[in-house]
């Protein structure tokens, strides 16, 4: 019962969270599936080891990339962190305690947020616990299973995060103190850190490369009472002054008692790896600015072993009393530990009016990669090769190098342009803006970044911007309608996909002045000369203001119909007033003379 809340507590809404500037860069190194790629993405963008983001890469191939599928990895690891904690304290301090200790972690929200991210925080966490299990299980009979689990969980441990390393600087610690007089167990102890280390030679002969930014990209919390009350919540809940109110009680139940030389040690060292290393990191603040959620929160299961043993000591009544309202206000209380900014509705905002084969241009900073996911998740994997982030050039951060002559060439060959852009000076927009290579702005959406950004920065939008090339304003027209109105330029899709909306660009310009606000109408046209599906509207502007000879914009979303046959189709166009109906006639070499209709173009249906 207890794993299945567990499991609830992290897949409900895992599929519905954003994901975040972090989440972000794990998909984008991760997106590759290239082993060198990723050891190289990892060696000189990241502060981590490389495991996460290869077993990332490897389960993205076999479960598709939707946010629940990449999660999925942290939610398993903390389902199998609930079952070890149980395991582990129910050795040291009773089944009873066992069982509270797992129901403490199952509805913690830092556990539950860690668990649900697609970072390696909560691997980490159940890395230190496994360490944690088969180090204590040494401790009162060593065998060679139990070596064997401590090895590869220490190797599991040190791909996963290099902080998990203090928890072997206190079970070191604790194996000298305890075997003093013997050298057995400290000696053997050594020969497994030994056997790890070879087994992370891998690793340690291209560690150097990343030596320099480690320690880099941590906003850590103040070494204050605040920053000591924040640290303490993300680790023992909301409830603060209850869960440490357990944890003490365990902590004095476990001096008092003091039962037995190996369970007194073993208890000690849950103690020593919680609240000890907790008050070491705290102090440790001061210099390296370590204290961060994300960096306490593997000590989590350590410190509700600990709670559970507390609450298991309570009087029966109290103890069910005090457990029930645990649950209900840690499960419906929490706030969110990491905010999230709404990159889903901007990327809905462009697939509304995105065509297959659009530049999408990326100016957000250290939220690139977290916006590149969301808008593969809206547009779909096609889009990847057409998305360009700005993020290796420049971040929020710094001033980076210029960015406009790195994406010049590709904006010249694309005829239509999008440039998302929040927060980080923009520096392609302005070429765009002012007509560089021809280029004019067609669509602008503002997306409001969402509740949990609107206090943490003055930027409160993103901007997200089309920018379309049309003829020279010299080119030949493609037709004439009436005497005065010229089809001057259209931009259609290369495929047609059925059941989906396609959208058809046109540019229009006057000899003269027109007498009438005239609708224009847009079909795709099957091979037998049937209409599958058209659009008719008046230009944005209307057609009698529209000034000689400038270049006006007209766009048609047109929504194909589920049943579309393979095959060719031709997309046309034709002018009409809505007063009589009447089309105007049309003259130009894509005329179609048996419909008296403007034929601009075919496309073929999608596979």
């Amino acid at each position: 019962l207890i794993l299945l809340l567990a499991a609830a507590a992290r897949i409900v809404n895992a599929g519905h969270f954003v994901v975040w500037t972090d989440e972000g860069w794990s998909t984008w190194a991760a997106s590759d599936h290239n082993l060198d790629v990723i050891i190289n993405n990892v060696l000189t963008k990241d502060r981590h080891p490389p495991l996460f983001e290869l077993s990332l890469s490897a389960w993205w191939t076999l479960a598709g990339d939707s946010r629940i599928a990449l999660r999925f990895l942290a939610i398993a690891a903390g389902l199998i962190t609930v079952a070890a904690l149980y395991r582990l304290s129910a050795d040291w301090f009773g089944v009873t305690a066992g069982r509270y200790a797992a129901l403490l972690l199952t509805v913690l929200p830092g556990a539950v947020y860690y668990s649900q991210e697609i970072r390696d925080y909560g691997w980490l966490m159940l890395a230190v616990t496994l360490m944690t299990l088969c180090f204590l299980r040494l401790l009162r009979r060593q065998s060679r299973a139990a070596w064997a689990g401590y090895v590869l969980s220490v190797v599991f441990m040190l791909y996963t995060l290099y902080i998990g390393g203090l928890i072997l600087a206190v079970q070191g610690g604790i194996g000298l103190l305890r075997w003093r007089k013997t050298g057995s167990f400290p000696l053997a102890l050594f020969g497994a850190w030994l056997v790890s280390g070879l087994l992370y030679i891998p690793w340690l002969l291209l560690l150097p490369r990343q030596l320099s930014f480690i320690g880099t990209g941590i906003t850590p919390l103040p070494t204050s009472w605040a920053g000591l009350i924040t640290a303490a919540g993300v680790l023992l809940g909301g409830q603060l002054a209850l869960t440490a109110g357990l944890y003490a009680l365990g902590v004095w139940r476990i001096i008092e008692q003091r039962q037995g030389a190996i369970r007194w040690w073993a208890q000690m060292t849950l103690v020593l790896s919680s609240v000890g290393l907790f008050g070491l990191l705290f102090v440790a603040n001061i210099r390296f600015g370590l204290l961060a959620a994300r960096i306490v929160i593997f000590m989590a299961p350590l410190f509700m072993a600990i709670c559970g043993y507390g609450l298991s000591l309570l009087a029966g009544r109290t103890r069910a009393v005090l457990t029930v309202g645990l649950i209900v206000v840690l499960l419906t209380t929490s706030a969110p530990i990491q905010p999230r900014l709404d990159y889903d509705h901007a990327a809905q905002a462009v697939a509304a009016d995105y065509m297959p084969g659009d530049l999408i241009i990326l100016e957000n900073g250290w939220d690139d990669n977290a916006f590149r996911y969301e808008l593969l998740l809206a547009l779909g994997d096609n889009a990847a090769p057409d998305i360009v982030r700005t993020l290796p050039w420049v971040d929020n951060r710094t001033t980076g190098d210029p960015v406009l002559p790195r994406v010049e060439l590709l904006i010249k060959a694309k005829r239509r342009v999008w440039l998302i852009n929040w927060l980080q000076p923009s520096q392609v927009s302005g070429f765009l803006a002012g007509g560089g290579d021809g280029f004019q702005q067609v669509i602008s959406h503002e997306t409001p970044t969402g509740a949990q950004y609107a206090s943490l920065f003055a930027d409160q939008n993103v901007r997200e911007t089309l920018y379309e090339q049309p003829q020279p304003i010299s080119a030949a027209p493609i037709a004439r309608f009436g005497d005065n109105l010229l089809l001057h330029d259209a931009l259609l899709p290369a495929t047609l996909h059925a059941g989906q909306r396609t959208q058809i660009d046109l540019w229009w310009r006057t000899a003269a002045a027109l007498p009438r606000d005239y609708s224009v109408s847009v079909f795709v046209m099957d091979s037998s000369g049937v209409v599958r599906a058209q659009s008719d509207q008046s230009p944005h502007l209307p057609t009698s203001q529209w000034p000689p000879d400038t270049l006006e914009f007209d766009r048609h979303t047109l929504t194909l119909p589920a049943d579309l046959a393979a095959g060719p189709y031709r997309i046309g166009v034709d002018v009409y007033w809505y007063g009589d109906q009447q089309r105007l006639p049309v003259s130009g070499a894509a005329v179609d003379a048996a419909h008296a209709e403007v034929m601009i173009g075919t496309a073929a249906l999608a596979p």
